[in-house]
């Protein structure tokens, strides 16, 4: 233990004495600081070792790093410090990923020290070490649902991957098939990306196929799956318009669909349909259709399934009002249902609705519900 300790800290040697040569740090400080280390190396090499001395460790280091940086700022600003680059630049940042890379190791199972490593390691930019330490948390933890979110959010809102983020979503469903978290958010992301595509597509004119073939994804090492899930292609094509390529009028978010309400019943339906909602942009009805169609077949006899026929004219709109109660008595006469009759009408009290709509809405309710 202690060949290692001297090892790792022979290691910032030629760190500490370039801090001492800019004049940030003095000689009695660098040697506070090699006495912290020391002791901070033998409390992780040690057999009692646990996850917060990682932790303690690390925000040391960040500490000194924050002060070395404002020193370096104030004494520079008056030309007191060589600004050539050099080791004390770049070492403290490269010391902190070390210390929890080396916790992660030790204690793959600290939620913490991921998560402490993963922020630090993406608050600095540093792409490969995030895809490293992805790729190590989701092998080591591949029924970690917070892990596979967190990555597949990663992928796409930071590096603009839509394949790397739909092979994520695939792979953490395969693995967990259970967890309604990752379907909707898979289903999410589709809805998403198909809308942030048709608009920049429609901002820069990229119209033809040649041009839209210029936008290009750049993975992360992910867990090998076997199942039966039938999810779609992760390099599927998305030229085209919404006319030529069903995958950009919504197809890819119906398949997930079909299979998560295959996996978790009946109940999604409305989370699904949710979704759909805040996507003004995209084709709602063709959408709406699908899962109607879907849920009218497989759940006939479901008063959900009834609910949402007689409801969807108005999920986004009032307009439909009068082909919503329609439907609505045309259920009530082929089987008259006191439940559903209930539903209907707290789905009209909820209406919002102007001095006009509301009386019309009281008198519905009047007719369809008489005290």
């Amino acid at each position: 233990m202690a060949d290692k300790v001297r090892y790792y800290l022979e290691q910032s040697v030629p760190e500490l004495e370039d801090l001492k040569v800019k004049g940030l740090f003095d000689k009695n400080e660098i040697t506070m600081i090699m006495r912290r280390r020391t002791d901070f190396e033998h409390r992780i090499t040690g057999r009692g070792s646990r996850p917060r001395d990682y932790l303690k460790y690390s925000e040391f280091e960040n500490n000194l790093e924050k002060l070395r940086k404002k020193r370096y700022t104030r004494l520079s600003k008056v030309g007191l410090v060589d600004t050539k680059p050099s080791i004390s630049d770049w070492a403290g940042v490269r010391r902190i990923m070390f210390i929890l890379d080396r916790g992660t190791k030790k204690f793959p199972g600290d939620q913490q020290l991921w998560a402490e490593y993963l922020t630090y390691a993406k608050d600095n930019g540093a792409i490969k070490v995030v895809y490293k330490i992805y790729s190590r948390l989701l092998q080591l933890q591949p029924r970690n649902v917070d892990a596979w979110l967190s990555a597949a959010k990663y992928e796409f809102e930071t590096n603009a991957n839509a394949k790397g983020t739909r092979l994520l979503f695939q792979r953490g469903l395969r693995l967990n098939p259970e967890s309604t978290a990752l379907w909707l958010s898979y289903a999410q992301f589709e809805l998403t990306y198909i809308s942030k595509l048709l608009a920049r597509r429609k901002l820069l004119g990229l119209l033809t196929e040649s041009e839209q073939k210029k936008e290009t994804d750049d993975m992360m090492i992910l867990p090998q799956a076997e199942t039966t899930l039938n999810l779609p292609d992760a390099d599927m094509s998305m030229l085209g318009s919404p006319e030529t390529n069903p995958a950009l009028k919504g197809d890819v978010f119906l398949a997930i669909f079909d299979e998560c309400v295959k996996a978790k019943g009946f109940d999604v339906v409305e989370k699904f349909l949710h979704l759909i909602d805040q996507f003004e942009d995209l084709d709602r009805d063709y959408l709406y259709s699908h899962v109607l169609n879907y849920i009218q077949r497989e759940y006939p006899d479901d008063i959900g399934t009834a609910f949402i026929d007689i409801t969807l004219p108005i999920r986004t709109s009032n307009d439909g009002l009068q082909l919503s109660v329609n439907k609505f008595l045309a259920y009530k006469a082929k089987n008259p249902n006191k439940e559903l009759t209930n539903m209907f009408v707290n789905k009209l009290m909820q209406i919002d609705g102007n001095e006009k709509v509301k009386p019309l809405i009281q008198a519905i309710i009047k007719k369809i519900n008489p005290a």
